[in-house]
């Protein structure tokens, strides 16, 4: 039987809260990827360091750099 494999990636984008109730990274592309929790994400205009614990409704819409999976 073979396991699947998932591979995580840093990517930057936009941080939105999906249709299922879960944080995704939306990139230029407009590709969507789903964030490997728990991690510490980086607000892109302000280097600021947020726990994915942390987030709420005020982080919905920033871009962020964080590791999601691909």
């Amino acid at each position: 039987m073979e396991g699947i494999c998932v591979e995580t990636r840093i990517l930057a984008g936009i941080l939105l809260w999906d249709e299922v109730e879960q944080y995704v990274l939306e990139t230029v592309m407009e590709d969507r990827y789903k964030l490997v929790l728990p991690q510490i994400i980086t607000l892109a205009n302000t280097e600021e360091k947020v726990a994915t614990d942390e987030l709420s409704e005020q982080f919905v819409g920033q871009n962020v750099i964080a590791r999601c999976f691909v």
